[in-house]
C-alpha cells in the first residue's frame, strides 16, 4: 500500500479510499444485491490491506451508512482515517455542531478525522460555517477540515475563513472529467491541500463492463447520458487502450484508472460492495505505468467527444422504460 499526507496535518492516509455512497441505500440494491455481511468483508478486507481511507456522509443511505461504518469500526477505531460530511441543509454554527454530534453517534466514535462541507450552500454565510468547523477543530472533535465540490475560489475562500488550516477538498475527478487538471489540481498540490477524488472509475463507463448493446440498468446510471449508445460507441477507443494497458501489467481496467489518478497527485475514492472489489483494487499498487502510455492515454482523452444533448433522448426513454 502507498500513503500521503492528508493535507498538512501529519494524518497518513491510504492513496485510496473507500467510498461507501451505496451503503446502507436501497436505490444501490443494498439488502438485495449485497448485504450488510458483503460490506462488513470488504471493510476488514480493505483495512487488512492497508486501506484505511474510509470516506462517508450523514446523507448517504440517510445515515445508515454511518452506522454500518461505527458498527464496523468496533474495536479497531484507530486503524481507521474516517472521513464524514454535514449536509448544504445544516451548516449554520449550529447546524453543524448538531450535525456533527449525530453523525459521532452513528459512527460511535468521539471525534471524525476528515469532516468535509458536503456541497457549498450559498443561502449560509460560510463564516458562520467556518466558526462551527474551527471549533470542532480545536476542540479535538475533528482532526482536519475538509471541504466538497468546492469550486477554487470558493476554497481559497473557504481556507481564509479556517485560518488556511483546509486539509482536503473532495471533487469529481475521473477520465471523462478532468476539469479540476485545469486549475483546482495544480493549487492543491502547491498549497499542501489533498484533493480527493470521487467518482473515478465515471460510474465505471471507462472499464469496458458496459457496450452499446449491453447497458447498464441501475437508476443512477440510467440517467447519465453517457450509457447511452451513441456515447458508449465513443468510448470504444478509450476503453481498448486502457484494457491493453492493463493486459501489459496482468492487472484489470479499473487500476490502471486509479493509477492515472494517483500519478496526477489525487487521492481517489472507490465504491466497493463485496471482498472480491476491495482485492481488485490493491492490484493498482502493483506496477507504474510508463510516460508513453499515460501519454497514449491522455491522446485517446483529448480526442473523445462525447454527446450531450442528443443523447437526452435514449436517457428519457430509459427512465420510463428500462
Amino acid at each position: 500500500m502507498e500513503y500521503a499526507e492528508l493535507g498538512r496535518t501529519g494524518i497518513k492516509i491510504s492513496r485510496i479510499g473507500i467510498g461507501t455512497w451505496q451503503w446502507g441505500s436501497s436505490s444501490w440494491g443494498y439488502g438485495k444485491e449485497y448485504t450488510e455481511e458483503d460490506l462488513r468483508q470488504a471493510f476488514e478486507t480493505a483495512i487488512e490491506y492497508g486501506i484505511n481511507f474510509i470516506d462517508t456522509a450523514e446523507m448517504y443511505g440517510g445515515g445508515k451508512s454511518e452506522e454500518l461504518i461505527g458498527e464496523f469500526m468496533e474495536g479497531r477505531r484507530e486503524e481507521v482515517i474516517v472521513a464524514s460530511k454535514v449536509s448544504p441543509n445544516h451548516l449554520t454554527y449550529r447546524g453543524v455542531l448538531k450535525a456533527f454530534e449525530c453523525s459521532s453517534i452513528r459512527l460511535r466514535t468521539d471525534y471524525i478525522d476528515l469532516y468535509y462541507v458536503h456541497w457549498p450552500n450559498p443561502l449560509i454565510p460560510m463564516k458562520w460555517t467556518a466558526k462551527a468547523f474551527l471549533e470542532l477543530l480545536e476542540q479535538g472533535k475533528i482532526r482536519a477540515i475538509g471541504v466538497s465540490n468546492f469550486s477554487l475560489k470558493r476554497m481559497i475562500k473557504f481556507n481564509e475563513l479556517v485560518g488556511n488550516q483546509l486539509a482536503a477538498n473532495q471533487v469529481e475527478y475521473n477520465l471523462l472529467h478532468r476539469e479540476p487538471e485545469k486549475d483546482l489540481l495544480p493549487y492543491c498540490l502547491e498549497h499542501g491541500i489533498t484533493l480527493v477524488a470521487y467518482s473515478p472509475l465515471a460510474k465505471g463507463a471507462v472499464l469496458g463492463k458496459y457496450n452499446e448493446k449491453s447497458l447498464p440498468k441501475d437508476f443512477w446510471r440510467r440517467l447519465s447520458t453517457i450509457f447511452t449508445p451513441v456515447n458508449m460507441r465513443r468510448l470504444r477507443p478509450l476503453i481498448n487502450t486502457i484494457k491493453e494497458i492493463a493486459d501489459n501489467y496482468g492487472v484489470k481496467p479499473v487500476n490502471v484508472v486509479l493509477r492515472y489518478l494517483i500519478d496526477k497527485g489525487a487521492i481517489p475514492i472507490i465504491g466497493v460492495k463485496r471482498k472480491s472489489h476491495v482485492e481488485d483494487l490493491v492490484l493498482t499498487f502493483d506496477f507504474n505505468m510508463t510516460s508513453d502510455e499515460r501519454k497514449l492515454l491522455e491522446e485517446k482523452l483529448d480526442s473523445l467527444r462525447l454527446v450531450r444533448w442528443r443523447a437526452y433522448p435514449w436517457v428519457i426513454k430509459r427512465v420510463i422504460k428500462p
